[in-house]
């Protein structure tokens, strides 16, 4: 009798581990750019970019662009838009003079919260 319940017991025991990983990925959410936009962006309203990779989770590849006040536009990758490189060329270069300044400036201030 009490070796039907340690059965028991430890085939509860032994569902319980190996369903905790698959909850916990499955809490995991992507921010994923589904589809992109041709439509060139103004530099002027970008703060930052970050690539999109489709091996890391994402179903296509992109460039992701961080506005001003906060809105992420999704981009085709370089590859496939000149513009984008163009704009990404241009925000690494803003982002160097800010790091030399020491984020000093009104267009350095809020870099200096994400690249920090």
């Amino acid at each position: 009798m009490a070796s039907a319940v340690m059965s028991v017991f430890l085939c509860a025991l032994a569902l319980i581990l190996c369903s905790r990983p698959a909850e916990s990925q499955a809490d995991l959410a992507l921010d994923c750019c589904l589809t992109v936009s041709y439509q060139i962006i103004p530099k002027h309203i970008l703060l930052s970019y970050h690539k999109q990779v489709r091996g890391d989770g994402c179903p296509r590849d992109a460039v992701v662009f961080r506005t001003r006040k906060g809105i992420f536009l999704c981009a085709p990758p370089v590859t496939e838009a000149k513009w984008v490189g163009e704009l990404t060329k241009f925000l690494e270069k803003r982002l160097m003079k800010c790091k030399e300044t020491k984020y000093q400036g009104k267009r350095c201030e809020a870099l200096k919260t994400i690249s920090v």
